[in-house]
This record gives C-alpha cells, structure tokens and sequence, in this order.
C-alpha cells in the first residue's frame, strides 16, 4: 500500500508547477460584469457554446485579469459550457475573485499530458483568492487531468465548486515537497467548502497549514463501476482515496463530509500534525472508513526502506462524532503518536474491524464510541500486540492504549495486549475493567463489585483491639453515612 500510494503523490507533482494549496480569504462582494473590477471571458472571444475550444480565450481572460492595475475578477456567464483542450494556469494573482456563476469547463478532446498530469486550472502563488460556483467535468477521459489545483496559495477560498470524472485528483492544495522533516509545506490558511467532486481518481488533497476542508461531498460510486463488476479492486484502478492530508501538512480540519464508495479509503491521512476529522459520514469505502499512516515512508521515493527507529509519526490526531458505515476497516490507527478517538458512531458489516488501533502507535485513547460488528470472528476494537515475525523481524506494537466506555454490540468486544487499560460495558449495569483501578476518593457501586485479581485496600485506620488486625475497611449507607468497620486479618486462628 505505501508504494502505491508514493507512486501516486509522485504523479501529482508533475508540472510546471506543484499541485498546491488553497487559503481563507474574505468573501468578495461581486461587481456585475462590466464594472471596473471585472473582465468577463466573453470579452476575449470565448464563446461558450461547449463546441468552440475557448481554452486560450479563458487564458487571455486569465492574464488580462492579472495584467490590471489593481488586478480584476473573472467572471463566466451563467450556465454556458467553454470546452477546453488543455491546462489553463495563473502565477502571481491577488485579491481577486474567478467567479463561474454555475458555467462548467469541459474537457474534451484533452492534449497529451507526455511525462506529468496536467490539471485543467491551475493557480500558483496567489493569495486571496477566491474560486465559486465553478463545474470542471471531463467529458471523453482520454488523458489524466486534475481539475483545480491551487499552489502557494494564501488565504484562499474554493466554494461551491464542483469536479466530475478527472482521472486524476479533483481538488488540490499542494505544495511540492513539503520540507523533509514533515514540517508543514508553503500554503496556509485555505477553506475548502461546498464543493462536491465525483468519480474521481482522487477527491480532494492537500498538504499545507490551516486547510479546511469542511462542508463538501465526495463520491467514486467505485461499486456500480465497470472496474467494480470485473472483480476486486486492483493497484491500477481509477479510484483511490476521498480526501487525502498528506505529509507535511498542520493543523488541519476535515468536517462535515459526507464521503461514499471510494475505491480506497474515505479519508486518508500521512505523517501530519494537528488533525481534526470530525462529524463526516464516510459509507461504503473498499477500504478504511478514516485511515491514520504516519510513517516515514511517506516522505521517501517508493522504493526507500527506513528504519522502525527513523519513521515518523503522525502527532496530534482528533477522530470525533463521525459516522462510518460498511467501509473494509472503519477507523485504522498506524504510527501516530497523542491520538483520540470519541463519540463515533461505526457500523462494521465486513471481514474487519469497527476501530483499530495498530503498529507504531502510542498514547491513543477510545472512548465513548458506538461499536457494532457484525463479523463475529474479529474483535470490534482491536490493539496490536508486539509481533515477531518468522524472520525474526519485530514488528511494533502499541503503548499507553486506553479503552474506555465504549458501547460495543458485538460477539467479540475488543482485543488487546495486557499493558492496554480497558474498562468496557459487558451486559446489563455492569462494567468489566482490565487493570487496576485506583481510588484516592469514593468508589460507589450499587451492584456487586467483583475483583477476580483480589481486592487491595489502603485504609490506615489503626486497629482498636489487640491481635493480628492489619486493617479496617470502613462500610457505608447508600447517603455516605458511616455503618462501622470490618476488621482485616493477617491471618486467623
């Protein structure tokens, strides 16, 4: 899975310029066409009739645009279609809105791509920047296209834009490469929002600082595809991933989504820092629902190994309040380090699990998820023990994992090596707990209190009669009311 995904990420660099990203910028209040802060891309001949190829018409709209003094918006007519044949880019443009007022680009009859993908628009260092209400479908899928990237880009907006059938990735706010340590790549401060982007090979990618990714639709339909009828999915379909955070990427939120059927994972994520994936609904994936890969590899050629020792981790993850129904392992857990995972509501009807918590990760916390899974012969919260392989090879495992409060409806609740805190609801008003559990205060239970390991009792009362009373353990009502002592022996006679 790691070579194919770096073979991918490769791909997207390709290009004059690096896939990049987009920032947050202020909704501009439009002028109408016509005004002084507008050209209109009729005005350079484009003929939207989705016949005539108005690429160079758009691009001359494009560096007229830029060329003002102070630089103008861009504005398409309503509704009206302008084929385009190849890429259309933009260096250097500012405070400015590309308005598509629901026009679409049609990719038809698409030049050669040669060695690198082409993307049908593209924007390299700009900084407040907003792309609306804009479609971009390639209508005949001859040659790999992305449909809007963004580079360098600061303080930027893409709304209600909208991305049909590209063979490469939909959306992207990339930079290329993000810094070797991990540390965050050029683009900050973007919102991503109410865009919708299907049958895609990728959805919508970035790897810069402050993205926000919230709001949006994303949908392959991997599962009503001809690849899909031929058989499984293979390393060279045209479907991969939802959203994707990739290295380098900080502080980043994908909420809101609803993501289905891609040919991979809803989200998939790398060695990133900072991460919220709250409040998306991902269904039906071939893959993981939510996918945390922090490893080092990422940052490597596809053919690199790199030491256990050497990889990185993906620090700081948030996975809440989402809903991931029948995807082929719900939520995946690989070399991430401060990692919580709460309040999910997960429905796992395949061969996997509902939550997993696996190698190279560690200080990860599963509390209050809804786990129901219904293959009975996998656990639905599963933790990796530390494994030796035949070779002698020692694959890691986990540390300071805590389970806790979950609400499980499955044949086998979880799995997990002994150092794992577990404390887990098992029937009706009772709690089943691995560990030891320690109380300076209270502990109040109105039901049976069971210790199968003994019970150990700290109490320093001094014994008030003479023999070989060690301890007292003191009884209370149901209102906190003392009833006396109950003496503890060393030993009886």
């Amino acid at each position: 899975m790691v070579n194919r995904r770096n073979a991918l990420r490769v791909a997207m660099t390709g290009g004059a310029a690096a896939v990049g990203a987009v920032a947050m910028a202020p909704t501009a209040v439009q002028a109408a066409p016509g005004d002084d802060g507008w050209i209109s891309v009729l005005d350079h001949g484009a003929a939207g009739d989705g016949v005539t190829d108005d690429t160079a018409r758009i691009q001359a709209a494009l560096d007229a645009a830029k060329a003002s003094v102070p630089q103008k918006s861009v504005s398409f007519p309503a509704g009206r279609v302008f084929r385009v044949t190849g890429e259309i880019s933009l260096a250097g443009y500012a405070n400015a809105t590309i308005a598509g007022n629901g026009a679409t680009l049609a990719l038809t009859g698409a030049k050669p791509t040669a060695a690198h993908i082409s993307t049908v628009l593209r924007l390299t260092d700009v900084r407040e920047i907003t792309i609306e209400d804009l479609t971009i479908r390639d209508t005949d899928r001859t040659q790999v296209y992305n449909g809007l990237l963004l580079a360098k880009a600061h303080r930027c907006v893409i709304r209600g834009v909208r991305v049909m059938d590209v063979r490469f990735t939909g959306i992207s706010v990339f930079d290329n490469p993000p810094a070797p340590d991990g540390s965050p790549a050029v683009s900050d401060d973007v919102l991503i929002t109410g865009c919708v982007v299907e049958g895609t090979r990728q959805g919508i990618s970035v790897n810069g600082r402050d993205i926000r990714i919230i709001g949006n639709h994303v949908a392959m339909d991997w599962w009503s595809t001809d690849e899909a009828k031929r058989g499984p999915w293979q390393s060279t379909s045209d479907y991969y991933d939802g959203i994707n955070v990739l290295a380098g990427s900080d502080r980043t939120v994908v909420s809101g989504n609803t993501i289905t059927d891609c040919g991979q994972s809803g989200v998939y994520t790398q060695s990133v820092r900072n991460l919220v994936v709250a409040d998306n609904t991902v269904t039906g994936c071939v893959l993981r629902g939510i996918e945390i890969d922090g490893q080092r590899k990422h940052l490597e050629s596809a053919d690199d190994v790199v030491p256990e020792k050497d990889k990185l981790r993906a620090y700081g993850v948030t996975i809440t309040g989402n809903t991931l129904l029948d995807n082929l392992g719900n939520i995946n857990i690989l070399y991430a380090l401060d990692v919580t995972i709460t309040g999910n509501r997960v429905h796992n009807k395949r061969e996997s699990t509902c939550i997993a918590i696996n190698r190279g990760t560690e200080h990860a916390v599963v509390v209050g998820n809804h786990c129901r899974q219904d293959d009975p012969y996998r656990a639905a919260i599963w933790v990796k023990p530390v494994e030796t392989l035949p070779d002698g090879t020692v694959v890691p495992g986990t540390k300071n994992v805590t389970i806790a409060w979950n609400n499980v409806e499955a044949a086998y609740d979880w799995y997990a090596p002994a150092d794992t805190v577990v404390m887990q609801r098992t029937g009706d008003a009772e709690i089943s707990t691995v560990g030891t559990i320690k109380a300076t205060g209270a502990i109040r239970a109105t039901g049976k209190m069971l210790a199968a390991g003994g019970l150990g009792v700290g109490n320093s009362a001094t014994a008030s009669r003479p023999g070989t009373v060690i301890r007292k353990v003191e009884i209370f009502d149901a209102d906190g009311k003392s009833l006396g002592f109950i003496p503890v022996y060393n030993s009886i006679t």
